[in-house]
């Protein structure tokens, strides 16, 4: 919400013209953050960089006071801007030099009922203050506009006392400018831990609408929970002389919970939209209290609250490891002996630079880096993680009771999440046969006999599909990511064909590894994704020859796959090359792979595969 109180009528005829596109633009956004399961109420006012009020009211040549006798930073203030395709006004802000749109309160977002709330009582503040213009003139310990200064404070209060929760997914801003955008973004704790460095970002954008979408995640080592934070929007000027107005149309701006919707939303600055696979403790002054070659094993306790943090962590399908500076065997008696030993996996306890230990994690679990998360009490140890590997998230150690709370630590939970340790633990056992095995590498794979079961996703599995869509990057052909809704939807419709695929071998059971959408009225998988616990073990290359046969014996000429690129899953285009499809055109980025389908395909052999009932053939419900 904005600072509409300290208006004046004079305010309000500078409106500037809003391109037809640009509206529509906006009507999208209002929809977008009317979609979000949870949002912020934040009271954006004007504010001043170089603000030394009120004793530059009387020295500062920009001085121009409006209806509280405050300073107007912008040249008329906050200016609504009421459209019929709109429920919510824009605000129309014509920056002065020096001037900077402000907020302060809690970060983080609420539920929408609250939300609602808050703009209520704010709504009917404003409109006391807007018919309370009689009483300007009346001084109250030398200060006008008593009835807008009241209004501005109880807005202000009813928000900082509001409690939001600590799940936002993203900053938002909605904007639109004649000129390319160039505004910095800050974020400074008001109180509490004073040596935390504020969050800045600069924002620069061509002239047009855009919809600024900054991941949460990027954010939040900088704020300080539970604590009150200044939040400021500053435009930049290439010359500081320059003081003409420099004028945005903002929509909504604020802290938005929106989960997974926000991938393919068309947003600037979109960043990382998935949880975390594997989270990475030290353990001196952060998982435990004190140094343990200092303090011997009888002087560490462990930290309060941190067994429920990993044994949660452990229940969402999120896995721990270590990467610490310590002696390995007494580390590892440490942890034994406090329980928590079976909960690490792949941990790294040695002297070597941490960087290289969380590396050799990620190649143990076979995750990207930027599905990992550190955490450490000493600045040197996050400084140098960062540096080297600046995908990985990395928090400091008084942050582990926020973690379960936040959006990257919350992923879709199925009945197979919190046996993703257990998985693990059988790879590290097949990695271990394979380093003794002495044939191929095919060989190895046969000899491990893999069996595929390929079966028709429906609502009693859609908690497990869900899942793997919300977690696979790496082998996600089209980069889709589904709601529950939307998946539901496309589950029960009769000219689609959902499969999904659990597959385990020797060793263990994978668990779900795989999902796919086919479009029976257009011969064409449109989704098609694989976990990467079967990434290199032939599972694709299995699963398209078994849909190949699947095509043939339904009489199909031939079967496309549609592909759209990322720079995730760029590797997985070899599987159409390795088995002969061809690429022909494809629409929005998106390529189409096809091969034909009227001739017996035989396969590797390598994979046993068991179906039961799977057809081409559309469902007839008369």
């Amino acid at each position: 919400m904005y600072q509409f109180e300290v208006l004046g009528d004079g305010d309000l005829n500078s409106i500037i013209s809003i391109p037809e596109e640009v509206l529509q633009e906006f009507s999208e956004g209002e929809a977008f953050i009317n979609n979000c399961v949870r949002y912020s109420v934040l009271q954006w006012e004007e504010h001043c960089t170089e603000c030394a009020m009120p004793a530059c009211y009387q020295t500062c040549d920009l001085y121009r006071a409006r209806r509280d006798g405050h300073c107007r930073r912008f040249v008329n203030g906050m200016v609504p801007i009421h459209l019929p395709e709109l429920n919510s006004p824009l605000v129309q802000v014509d920056f002065k030099r020096w001037g900077a749109m402000m907020s302060s309160g809690c970060v983080g977002v609420l539920n929408r009922d609250d939300a609602e709330k808050i703009q209520a009582k704010a709504s009917r503040a404003e409109w006391i203050a807007r018919r309370g213009t009689l009483t300007d003139q009346i001084s109250f310990r030398g200060r006008k506009g008593i009835i807008a200064r009241l209004a501005t404070r109880y807005k202000k209060s009813i928000v900082e006392k509001s409690q939001p929760i600590e799940l936002a997914d993203a900053f938002c801003m909605q904007v639109y400018s004649e000129i390319p955008v160039d505004l910095s973004l800050v974020i400074r704790a008001k109180q509490g831990n004073e040596k935390r460095p504020p969050y800045q970002k600069r924002i620069v954008l061509s002239a047009g609408y855009h919809q600024v979408l900054i991941p949460f995640d990027e954010i939040a080592p900088y704020i300080d929970y539970p604590n009150l934070h200044f939040i400021n929007i500053t435009p930049n000027r290439t010359d500081d002389s320059d003081s003409d107005p420099i004028t945005f149309v903002f929509g909504f701006v604020g802290f938005i919970q929106q989960g997974y919707h926000l991938k393919n939303a068309g947003n600037e600055f979109q960043g990382r939209d998935k949880s975390v696979k594997v989270m990475v403790w030290d353990l001196d002054n952060t998982l435990w209290d004190g140094i343990l070659v200092e303090d011997g094993e009888e002087g560490i306790n462990l930290k309060e609250g941190i067994r429920n943090v990993i044994e949660t962590l452990d229940k969402r399908g999120i896995v721990n490891s270590i990467a610490s500076k310590n002696d390995h065997q007494k580390a590892w008696r440490k942890l034994e002996s406090l329980g928590l030993s079976h909960y690490f996996v792949f941990p790294q306890i040695n002297w070597d630079p941490k960087s290289q230990n969380i590396r050799r994690i990620s190649e143990d679990f076979n995750v990207g880096l930027d599905s990992i998360a550190f955490i450490d009490d000493s600045p040197f140890e996050r400084s140098e993680v960062k540096r080297s590997l600046k995908s990985v998230r990395v928090f400091e150690h008084d942050q582990y009771m926020s973690l379960l709370n936040m959006r990257d630590f919350n992923p879709s939970v199925s009945s197979e999440s919190s046996s993703r340790r257990d998985f693990y633990i059988s790879q590290h056992k097949r990695s271990s046969t394979l380093t003794d095995f002495n044939g191929s590498y095919f060989e190895f794979i046969k000899e491990s006999e893999i069996n595929l079961s390929i079966g028709r996703a429906d609502i009693n599995n859609i908690d497990r599909v869900h899942e793997l869509i919300q977690r696979t990057n790496q082998m996600n052909f089209s980069a889709t990511r589904y709601d529950r809704e939307r998946l539901m939807n496309l589950l029960q419709d009769d000219l689609m064909l959902p499969l999904y695929l659990m597959a385990r071998d020797k060793f263990g059971d994978y668990g779900t590894v795989g999902f796919c959408l086919i479009d029976i009225t257009k011969h064409t998988v449109t989704d098609l994704m694989f976990s990467c616990r079967v990434q290199s073990k032939r599972v694709e290359h299995a699963f398209i020859y078994y849909l190949l046969d699947l095509c043939r014996q339904a009489a199909w000429h031939s079967l496309k796959v549609e592909y759209l690129p990322t720079e995730r899953n760029r590797q997985t285009a070899k599987v159409f090359q390795d088995l002969s499809f061809k690429k022909v055109d494809g629409a929005d980025r998106i390529t189409i792979w096809e091969k034909e389908t009227t001739k017996p395909i035989e396969g590797e052999g390598l994979i046993e595969i068991s179906s039961n009932g799977i057809s081409l053939a559309p469902i007839n419900k008369s």
